[in-house]
């Protein structure tokens, strides 16, 4: 029987990717569009993290109407585990408008984030 020499490669790679606020660095143009381009990317991207934690202002982006909720929702039917903070879903009164992701307490991030070897935060 002939064997494969060449496996693909897992699709969820053991990593946690967590977003605080909806851009990357300064919240200017840039940081605004860096966050957008790269949320989209890691959408398009075969290869996707098995976690990713949105928390504070950033968790609007997995509400109704948000223009990167395709690419959030991308991700959730690509098998990635999407956490959202049940602090910020209930501050800024989007619970109703949630489409993406499960609600998280902070116990639920922290243990989220203890299991992952590699986290990235921005």
């Amino acid at each position: 029987m002939r064997q494969n020499i060449w496996e693909p490669p897992e699709r969820l790679l053991p990593y946690l990717i967590m977003f605080t606020k909806p851009y990357i660095g300064e919240n200017n143009d840039l940081g605004v569009s860096s966050f957008e381009s790269f949320l989209e990317a890691l959408a398009e991207n075969y290869n996707v993290p098995e976690t990713v934690v949105f928390w504070n202002e950033a968790a609007e982006v997995c509400s109704e109407g948000h223009k990167l909720l395709p690419a959030v929702l991308e991700l959730e039917k690509a098998g990635v585990r999407i956490l959202v903070s049940e602090q910020a879903v209930t501050k800024f009164k989007i619970k109703n408008s949630l489409r993406a992701g499960r609600l998280a307490n902070h116990f639920d991030l922290v243990v989220a984030i203890n299991a992952s070897p590699k986290p990235v935060i921005f």
